[in-house]
């Protein structure tokens, strides 16, 4: 499990880093673009000052995604390690050992997730203002590529976020193609029963979020 996590969250820092870093060329290129030959000092400033602040931006999200693969990797490993649980009692207590730590780790990121989530919201408008006044010049929407990229991230933590608890509502079905064997039928439908009312997921402030809620902020929002 924890080679698997290590392994993913390596991966997207690679990914995040890349893109980073691509988006920081590109704000650059469009600056030098608009300054031409009259190149000041101001314009040195706004690209480092963006960059830092797009450099912050991406490490919450980073930590966030991180956190988040953590809660997935969890979940799977639960779905493969109850195939060989003997009893079906331990596979009980070891549902409600992950809900408890899935929610205890909900609430101790939802602010700065709910930080990111502002961050977006405010994003969006600004650029389909910037678009509108900007027009069809492909040079000068150069420096609004970090607000893209840091948008596209923010909506990526959003579905990698709304992906646990989704993992965590096909548990129950899994759980019900299992066969523990003859005599535990009954158990095994009071399991799978808990399971579903238990409303295991990842929650901001007691709202869980799924894959459904977050095409609908997209939608109504954008």
């Amino acid at each position: 499990v924890l080679g698997r996590w290590e392994m993913l969250a390596w991966a997207d820092q690679r990914r995040m880093l890349s893109v980073w870093l691509l988006a920081c060329a590109a704000t650059a290129v469009g600056v030098v673009y608009d300054a031409g030959s009259n190149w000041e000092v101001t314009s040195v400033l706004f690209v480092c000052a963006t960059s830092l602040v797009s450099s912050i931006l991406v490490a919450l999200m980073f930590c966030m995604i991180f956190v988040c693969r953590a809660m997935a990797v969890m979940v799977d490993a639960y779905g493969c390690h109850i195939a060989g649980i003997p009893d079906l009692a331990e596979a009980k207590h070891d549902w409600n050992v992950l809900q408890a730590i899935l929610r205890k780790t909900s609430a101790t990121i939802e602010p700065c997730f709910v930080v990111l989530l502002g961050v977006a919201i405010v994003m969006v408008p600004s650029l389909l203002a910037d678009f509108l006044a900007l027009g069809s010049n492909p040079h000068a929407m150069l420096p609004l590529a970090q607000n893209m990229i840091l948008t596209a991230g923010i909506f990526r933590m959003l579905f990698m976020a709304a992906a646990i608890s989704d993992k965590c509502s096909r548990v129950p079905s899994l759980v019900n193609t299992l066969s523990f064997g003859q005599g535990t039928e009954r158990v095994q439908q009071h399991i799978v029963e808990h399971i579903v009312h238990s409303g295991v997921g990842f929650y901001i402030y007691d709202v869980r979020v799924t894959t459904e809620l977050v095409v609908k902020f997209m939608y109504t929002w954008t």
